[in-house]
C-alpha cells in the first residue's frame, strides 16, 4: 500500500471491492477478452475489450466508469457497450487504477484515459478512437482531451462534475481530507479540476455533454459552466439535457434518443478522422 492508497481511503475505499462479472451481462461474457494495458506509469489497467457486433467497426469507443464497486461493469449491466458493439463499434472497458481490477496507483486519472486510449490504438491500429465518459470517468475524460496528442476523435461525456470540491462538499470526511490535499498537493490537484481543464480542450472532432433534469448530484448548470470554458465551436460541442434522467442514468430515461445522439456524433467524428498508425520504435 502506497501513500495514495491512503489518501484515497476516505472517498474510494466503500467502492474498491473484488470486482465480479455482471449478473444482467452474463450471455455476453463469451464475446469479451481480458486485456492488460500498460498505463505508462510502470503499472497496469486491466480492461476488456469487444469487437464490433455489427460488420466491420468504424472505430473504438474507450468507455471510462463512474464511481462504485461495479467499475467497469457498468457499460456492462446498463447497456452501453452492447449499444455500441450492436452499432458497429469496438469498445474497450478499463478499471481506473484502484477500482475493479486494475491495482492501485495514483490519483492521475486522466493519464489512465490516456493509458486506455493509447491501448485502444494497439488492439485494433489505425482505427480512430473516442471516448466515453459517465460521472467520475466523464470528469477525467474532460481532463484527458486537454492533453496535446490525447488521440480521441470525439467524447461523449455523461454528467462529469465540475471541481473535486463541488462533489465531495456532501461528505464531511472526505470533504476536510480534500480541503487539506488542495493546501498540501496544489500542483497535482490543479490537473483535477475539470472546469480548468475544459478551456484548453483540443484536438477532438464534438464533443457531447449529457445531463439530466432530475441529478441532483451533478446538476445540468455544471454543463453549462464546462460547455462556457469549452473553446470549442459551438457547433463541436453540445449540451443534452435529458428529461426524467436520474445521475448517470440517461441511457435508461431516452434509450432511443441516446443511441441516436450518440452512435450518430461518433460516426460523424470517426468519418472526419484520418487513419493512424502507432509510432514504431527505431532499431
Amino acid at each position: 500500500m502506497n501513500a495514495y492508497s491512503l489518501l484515497k481511503k476516505p472517498f474510494f475505499s466503500r467502492y474498491q471491492k473484488p470486482w465480479v462479472w455482471p449478473a444482467e451481462a452474463e450471455s455476453e461474457q463469451a464475446s469479451w477478452r481480458r486485456v492488460d494495458l500498460d498505463n505508462g506509469r510502470g503499472g497496469t489497467l486491466v480492461g476488456l475489450y469487444g469487437e464490433s457486433l455489427s460488420g466491420p467497426a468504424r472505430g473504438t469507443v474507450v468507455c471510462a466508469h463512474p464511481m462504485g464497486v461495479e467499475a467497469k461493469g457498468f457499460y456492462l449491466r446498463h447497456g452501453h457497450a452492447r449499444m455500441l458493439r450492436e452499432g458497429g463499434l469496438n469498445v474497450l472497458l478499463f478499471d481506473f487504477n484502484g477500482f475493479g481490477e486494475s491495482p492501485d496507483a495514483d490519483l492521475l486519472y486522466p493519464e489512465d484515459v490516456l493509458a486506455a486510449a493509447r491501448g485502444a490504438r494497439k488492439l485494433a491500429p489505425g482505427l480512430p478512437v473516442a471516448g466515453l465518459g459517465v460521472s467520475f470517468g466523464a470528469a477525467w475524460v474532460v481532463c484527458a482531451l486537454s492533453h496535446e496528442g490525447h488521440g480521441l476523435s470525439a467524447a461523449v461525456l455523461e454528467c462529469p462534475f465540475t471541481t473535486l470540491d463541488e462533489y465531495w462538499h456532501r461528505y464531511k470526511v472526505a470533504f476536510a481530507v480534500l480541503k487539506a490535499s488542495n493546501v498540501l498537493m496544489p500542483r497535482l490537484l490543479a490537473k483535477l479540476r475539470p472546469v480548468a481543464r475544459a478551456r484548453d480542450i483540443q484536438g477532438t472532432h464534438a464533443v457531447l455533454l449529457i445531463y439530466g433534469t432530475k441529478d441532483s448530484i451533478t446538476p445540468s448548470s455544471m454543463g453549462e459552466r464546462l460547455m462556457a470554458a469549452c473553446p470549442l465551436p459551438r457547433e463541436q460541442c453540445s449540451l443534452w439535457v435529458v428529461p426524467e434522467a436520474k445521475h448517470t442514468r440517461a441511457l435508461a430515461a431516452a434509450p432511443e434518443e441516446y443511441r441516436a445522439r450518440v452512435l450518430g456524433l461518433l460516426d460523424a467524428a470517426f468519418s472526419r478522422a484520418a487513419p493512424r498508425e502507432e509510432p514504431q520504435p527505431h532499431g
